[in-house]
């Protein structure tokens, strides 16, 4: 697969100081870093592993001997859209290309400039109509979002044929105001539930949030290993899903967290009783919006809720702090999370055929059989 280093121009338009670059490795993901983060920062994405260091680090990670082609949209040599993609296999056969992003981690999205039109957009279109792949299939999509919208736009522009399913909502949490007047827009039994647990913890000894944002390295070390030790004691554990019961997920946890300290992102808390680490959450703040990406609890306290316990207190110390603007839970909106939201946003996937006439075959036949489960789960 050739580096598209020229000016691939997008159907319709004439010469412009536009040129799509593509990286095809992780080390010109790392090369092309200054730019990526400064196109990052622009962008209203705030997910800060989807700078160009955590993207090259997932590469590594979860994919160092696939073909790796993020698209970059560089206007006089300055990127104002990105997007990375790497390949996988469907049901382990067909390759297609992805988002950077899986269950353990999401680092890929679509960046941005504020100020890109219409041309930078059919320029990726453009980007995507070109790869290799027999189909793109992003599987982790903020669908609503004008990024998105606006790569919608472009794809049918250029006659692309797509299929767009959405998938589940993420919840999100405003923070504003006093946290008592936020908890009271709660449920009644919600408050009562999380007093009563905290009362009756508290009366056995004393009870802490500790919510760590200032690292040594050796530090972040000990915290995250006793952190995830908590998680290794529940249900994950048993399905083989914990991060201490995988190969290579601690160091992988440990390297991206390094750089997020070093960013000053890295947010750990830990709600402690009588000094013992009895639930955790592991997350990351960045442009005014706090990640919640793992959290968990010591079985053997789940009578009293410790998660939502620490779910109550985390808001309150934020409601007090101003440390953020807005929680993102950033997983799949579940009972536990939506008693704390306040908004939402729909997650799907969006699947793309480049113009070739066995990537036109493929989509439809997806259509079809994605149709008919659905009418067997008795989906709309």
């Amino acid at each position: 697969m050739p580096c598209l280093s020229g000016p691939i121009l997008p159907q319709g338009h004439a010469v412009s100081s536009l040129e799509l670059v593509r990286l095809e490795s992780i080390d010109a993901v790392r090369r092309a870093a200054d730019g990526w983060d400064r196109l990052w920062q622009a962008s209203d994405v705030s997910l800060p592993t989807a700078r160009a260091e955590l993207v090259a680090q997932w590469l590594e990670r979860f994919a160092p001997r696939s073909a790796a082609a993020a698209l970059v949209v560089q206007r006089a040599g300055r990127p104002v859209a990105a997007m990375p993609l790497a390949v996988r296999r469907l049901r382990g056969v067909l390759p297609v290309g992805d988002l950077t992003s899986n269950a353990w981690s999401p680092n890929g999205e679509l960046l941005l400039d504020p100020t890109a039109d219409a041309e930078v957009m059919d320029l990726m279109a453009a980007g995507l109509d070109e790869l290799r792949w027999p189909l793109v299939w992003l599987d982790l999509v903020p669908l609503r979002a004008e990024r998105w919208q606006a790569l919608l736009d472009a794809l049918a522009r250029r006659g692309m044929a797509v299929d767009v399913h959405g998938r589940y909502l993420i919840g999100l949490t405003e923070i504003g105001g006093r946290f008592d007047d936020f908890l009271a827009t709660r449920s009644r039994n919600m408050r009562q539930g999380l007093r009563k647990n905290l009362r009756r913890l508290a009366r056995r000894g004393p009870v802490e949030l500790r919510l760590v944002s200032q690292f040594s390295e050796a530090e972040i070390g000990d915290l995250l290993r006793r952190a995830f030790e908590i998680e290794h004691k529940s249900w994950k554990q048993q399905t083989g899903t914990s991060v201490l019961g995988t190969p290579g997920a601690l160091e992988f946890y440990l390297r991206q967290a390094r750089q997020l300290a070093a960013w000053g992102y890295l947010r750990l808390a830990f709600l402690e009783h009588r000094g013992e680490l009895i639930a955790f959450e592991f997350g990351w703040t960045a442009k005014g919006v706090y990640h919640c990406y793992k959290i968990g609890y010591d079985p053997a306290y789940a009578e009293l809720s410790p998660g939502q316990l620490l779910r109550m207190l985390l808001v309150e110390r934020f409601c007090e702090t101003r440390d953020c603007e807005r929680i993102d839970y950033q997983g799949p909106l579940g009972n536990a999370v939506a008693r704390w939201t306040t908004d939402s946003y729909a997650i799907g996937r969006l699947v793309i055929a480049p113009r070739r006439t066995t990537s036109r075959a493929l989509l439809a036949a997806y259509r079809v059989a994605a149709a008919a489960k659905r009418r067997v789960r008795g989906e709309a």
